[in-house]
């Protein structure tokens, strides 16, 4: 085979495995599951619970306080902890969460829609969630979360 065919046959190799097919049967459902939970929790006015999804090296933004990048669970157990008694209890709305797979790579995107146990409107959020399978489960190992800028009249 020439030296040409020999870097066509890798490169159909190498791209056969670029694919976006999941190994893992129900990760749309088993990520969005676990957010769910963690943001239970959240809108209980626990953010602690939010660390139990989190893997080891999680690396984690937001605008409350984490404008600095948080490394790892510790780091990330220590930041929540400041935010205990912060977050009210409230309600909300997990809007058009997407789900793309790439092999044991998961990434979540999702709106945030909260609003008082009264129903007063509070913060809407974007955000990012990224989990990996461990071979065992999935695991969030970064997330971005922001606040939705309300757009200036014009």
């Amino acid at each position: 085979m020439s030296r040409t065919g020999v870097l066509f046959a890798f490169s159909v190799l190498l791209l056969g495995g670029c694919t976006s097919a999941p190994r893992h049967g129900n990760a749309e459902q088993e990520v969005i599951a676990l957010e769910r939970s963690a943001l239970d929790k959240w809108s209980q006015g626990n953010p602690a619970g939010y660390a139990e999804a989190c893997d080891a090296d999680i690396t984690y933004l937001d605008d409350i306080g984490a404008q600095a990048r948080i490394n790892g669970q510790e780091s990330m157990r220590k930041y929540l902890a400041t935010l205990e008694g912060k977050i009210p209890a409230h309600k909300y709305e997990m809007v058009n969460p997407k789900v793309q797979v790439y092999g044991d790579v998961a990434i979540l995107t999702l709106l945030y829609h909260s609003s008082s146990l009264e129903g007063q409107p509070l913060r809407k959020w974007k955000a990012t969630s990224i989990y990996r399978h461990n071979g065992v489960a999935w695991r969030l190992v970064h997330a971005h979360w922001s606040t939705v800028k309300e757009q200036q009249g014009g």
